[in-house]
C-alpha cells in the first residue's frame, strides 16, 4: 500500500519539470522530493518518471496516474479550504475578496472604520479579480460584479450598480480629438485585454465595435486599464467610479458603449447568523448604499 501523502509530491514534480522545482514549490529539499518519487514508484510497481539531464518527463503510465491524482486533489484542497473556513468562523475572523479597485477604494477603508467599533473582526483582504470558491471555503464573503450564478450554499444580494462609459485624457483629446460616434473609433488607439482581463465586457464591446482601431497596449488587471487611460495613451473604458472626480479626463458621448453592472455580496448560507460576519456584512451594505450615486453614475451621455 502506498503513502497517499506521496501523491502531492507526483503532482509537484510533474507540473514543475524536476525534483529541485518542486521543492521549492513544496517548501521542502530535493531529496525528500526524489526519495518519495522513488519510494512511490515501488510501492505501485511503476515507472511514473524518465530521468533526464534536463529534468523528469512523465512516462506513459505516469501520465495515466497524475490525472487520477488530481481527481484525489481537488476534494483534498476543498476538505482543506473548509477547514480553514469553519476556524475562522470561531475566532472572529473573514476572508474577504473582491476587484482591486474596489479593494483599495471601497472595503480596506470600511475594515479601518470598523476596527474600533468591531475589535474582534480580523479581516484578510484578497484583492483579485479571479473568483474564488465561496461554497469550498475559499473565502467567506466575496463582492462581485457582473454575473453571479447561483451556487447551492451561497447567499445572493444585490448592493449596488457599476456604470462603464468611454474616457481620454484631456491630452490625447488635444492630439486625436474625442470620438463622438462609433464610426470615428476607427482613427483611434484603444486598449485591448489579457490574462483577467481579455473577457472584460467593456473591452470586448469596445474591440468589437472598433476592429480597425490601433490596439496601443493590452491590460490584464483594471488598475493597470485605468493608468493606461490616464496616461493618455488610448481612449477606452473606465468604471465611473474611477473616472469620477478626475479632471484630466474627458467622457465620451458614446452612449452605445456604456453598459451598467450588478455589484453582488455573496457569502456562505452557513455565516447567515455568525455575529461577526453579519456586523461585516451590514456595514458593507451602508457603505455601498452611501456610494450608489458614485458608482451608478449619471445617465448615458449622449452624442455632442
Amino acid at each position: 500500500m502506498f503513502d497517499w501523502d506521496a501523491l502531492k509530491y507526483l503532482l509537484a514534480v510533474s507540473r514543475a519539470g524536476s525534483t529541485l522545482a518542486a521543492a521549492t514549490m513544496l517548501r521542502v529539499n530535493q531529496t525528500t522530493v526524489a526519495r518519495q518519487i522513488d519510494r512511490l514508484e515501488q510501492d505501485l510497481g511503476l515507472v511514473l518518471f524518465e530521468r533526464r539531464m534536463d529534468g523528469y518527463r512523465l512516462t506513459e503510465q505516469g501520465h495515466m496516474l497524475v490525472a487520477l491524482a488530481q481527481e484525489v486533489e481537488r476534494p483534498a484542497l476543498a476538505l482543506e479550504a473548509a477547514a480553514r473556513a469553519l476556524q475562522r468562523t470561531g475566532t472572529g475572523a473573514l476572508r474577504v475578496t473582491t476587484t482591486e479597485l474596489l479593494a483599495t477604494d471601497v472595503i480596506a477603508p470600511l475594515i479601518s472604520d470598523l476596527a474600533e467599533m468591531q475589535p474582534g473582526l480580523r479581516v484578510e483582504l484578497v484583492a483579485d479579480d479571479k473568483r474564488l470558491d465561496i461554497a469550498g471555503g475559499e473565502v467567506d464573503v466575496a463582492i462581485r460584479v457582473g454575473s453571479v450564478p447561483a451556487s447551492p450554499g451561497v447567499v445572493r444580494k444585490r448592493i449596488g450598480e457599476s456604470l462603464w462609459a468611454i474616457y481620454c485624457q484631456k491630452s490625447y483629446a488635444e492630439r486625436f480629438g474625442v470620438p463622438t460616434n462609433v464610426e470615428q473609433l476607427r482613427g483611434h488607439r484603444i486598449p485591448g485585454g489579457s490574462g483577467v482581463l481579455a473577457t472584460l465586457p467593456a473591452l470586448e464591446r469596445l474591440v468589437r465595435a472598433a476592429p480597425e482601431a490601433d490596439i496601443a497596449l493590452r491590460c490584464n488587471s483594471v488598475p493597470n486599464l485605468i493608468a493606461a487611460i490616464r496616461s493618455g495613451i488610448a481612449v477606452g473604458p473606465l468604471p465611473h467610479f474611477a473616472a469620477e472626480g478626475d479632471a484630466g479626463l474627458v467622457r465620451c458621448p458614446l452612449p452605445a458603449l456604456e453598459s451598467r453592472h450588478d455589484i453582488w455580496l455573496l457569502y456562505r448560507e452557513s455565516q447567515r447568523d455568525v455575529p461577526h460576519a453579519r456586523a461585516f456584512r451590514a456595514a458593507l451594505i451602508g457603505r455601498f448604499r452611501l456610494l450608489r450615486h458614485r458608482l451608478a453614475g449619471p445617465a448615458a451621455m449622449q452624442p455632442v
